[in-house]
């Protein structure tokens, strides 16, 4: 075989290899940049709860719904075959996978880059790879602490109750702005501090006992975080037998359909759909997971609810605390633990 021979045989494996690589370059971008037609989610729990898991669900299927992409909701797996279902969801066409707990960032940031399928994750910041993953966090003690301006205002024993279902940081952080918005306008009403158990997100039972010891010490307004506990919030201020109005704030979804009694005050509400459609956007341009999104006042991820409830003067004052928070005029403490809840209620 001669050089020039072999000269051309090298020139050819090379620019073969080159077009391998090109088309892998290739490949690799157009999967990044894939327009999304098939968003699906994962809840750990039913979605019945009014709250995470129904929230979660309402409002992806909204952000697909806008972006024309067909939508599928996988619900109550609990924690025990997250990969699983993960893989499942992959396999099924999902382009989109919206693993919607904080315990499923561990199986989404493997099954992520693994699957080649876009995912977001809940809590932390830090979770990026780029084309594959993202998170959401929530400023949603700029919410509560508008609750607690309002419970300060509603309370006639001037004595509250905060009312969590789990150790968790969103409901720290969510229990430290509450405080600091009663502290704004009310330095001297007590407030009890309480928790279902570590994991109690779904207790129900747990739930109202809590709630009731709490209401038992004299407790008229509460400000209630939990899932599926939520009922037993609900339960406990339907059947106080205290002799005094028990009025219920919740978090995340509106309890107004179930609320008989008429003891549902108000809701910290989160909503999703737009920074879920804010991802698929970044999917569809080949810019995600190059940043995070938030749920906050200001882009509208967090909200008081109004309901007929509140007196008009309250309002007014409230979205004029509202205006202080999204202007910087006010600053909201962001807690992530117990201890630091603890310093603002005293």
């Amino acid at each position: 075989m001669t050089k020039k021979r072999l000269g051309g045989i090298r020139v050819a494996a090379i620019l073969a290899a080159l077009g391998v690589l090109a088309g892998a370059a290739y490949a690799g971008t157009a999967r990044h940049s894939a327009k999304v037609t098939n968003v699906q989610i994962a809840t750990p729990a039913k979605t019945n709860d009014y709250g995470w898991n129904q929230v979660g669900v309402s409002n992806a299927k909204a952000a697909a719904a806008a972006a024309g992409a067909s939508f599928k909701a996988t619900t109550n797996i609990g924690y025990d075959k997250t990969d699983v279902v993960l893989r499942q969801l992959a396999k099924s066409g999902a382009n989109f996978i919206i693993p919607h707990a904080s315990g499923f960032n561990t199986s989404a940031k493997k099954l992520a880059p693994q699957l080649k399928v876009p995912m977001i994750t809940y809590d932390d910041p830090k979770l990026l790879i780029k084309g594959y993953l993202s998170n959401i966090t929530t400023s949603s003690q700029e919410g509560a602490y508008l609750a607690g301006i309002l419970a300060a205002k509603m309370t006639r024993a001037h004595k509250l109750g905060i009312v969590i279902s789990a150790a968790d940081p969103n409901w720290y952080k969510m229990s430290g702005g509450f405080a600091a918005g009663v502290r704004s306008v009310d330095k001297a009403s007590k407030m009890y501090f309480v928790t279902v158990s570590k994991y109690g997100y779904d207790d129900a039972a747990g739930g109202k006992r809590v709630a009731s010891s709490v209401i038992a010490q004299g407790a008229d307004v509460l400000m209630t975080m939990g899932d599926g506990a939520t009922f037993g919030y609900l339960n406990a201020a339907n059947t106080q037998k205290t002799g005094h109005k028990v009025w219920m704030i919740g978090d995340i979804g509106d309890l107004t359909p179930i609320d008989k009694k008429r003891v549902f005050l108000s809701s910290v509400l989160w909503t999703f759909t737009k920074q879920y459609a804010n991802a698929i956007k970044d999917i569809n341009a080949g810019t995600y997971g190059t940043h995070g999104y938030n749920l906050s006042l200001q882009n509208g991820g967090v909200s008081l609810l109004k309901t007929k409830y509140i007196p008009a003067a309250v309002w007014a004052q409230i979205q004029k605390a509202k205006a202080g928070i999204v202007s910087g005029k006010i600053k909201v403490p962001d807690c992530s633990t117990k201890g630091c809840v603890d310093n603002l209620i005293k």
